[in-house]
């Protein structure tokens, strides 16, 4: 498993959901092979979800991209324990479930899609 991640900047009063060392500690538990996985945090309305791409022309390995958004900070503790206590262990049981999957099944040949946080208003 490779593992990268990106940090945008975020307006103040405002924190991000989950930090990358959660993620990746989560993500390399589940051994999920020679997957690679990009997470991005980012400011705006979504705040937590991730798609899966499987190898293509272009690409010749699994990917999964995952994003990572903020909150409020009055928001953020209560997000936060929903983050961790159930969308996250939600993302690794889903990235399991398809990597499970043989890699000529439509599942693992085809793109997916999880919101895991619905997105903010």
């Amino acid at each position: 498993m490779e593992f990268t991640s990106e940090t945008g900047k975020i307006p103040k009063g405002y924190g991000y959901l989950l930090k990358p060392s959660v993620i990746l500690n989560a993500l390399t538990a589940a051994n999920l092979g020679g997957i690679r996985i990009h997470l991005v945090r980012s400011h705006g309305r979504r705040l937590f979800d991730a798609r899966y791409k499987p190898p293509d022309g272009e690409v010749p390995y699994e990917r999964l991209h995952i994003k990572v958004g903020t909150a409020h900070e009055r928001d953020l503790p209560e997000l936060r324990r929903q983050a961790k206590s159930e969308a996250l262990p939600a993302l690794v049981q889903w990235i399991s479930e398809i990597v499970a999957q043989d890699l000529r099944s439509a599942i693992r040949r085809g793109d997916q899609d999880i919101e895991l946080l619905p997105p903010r208003d």
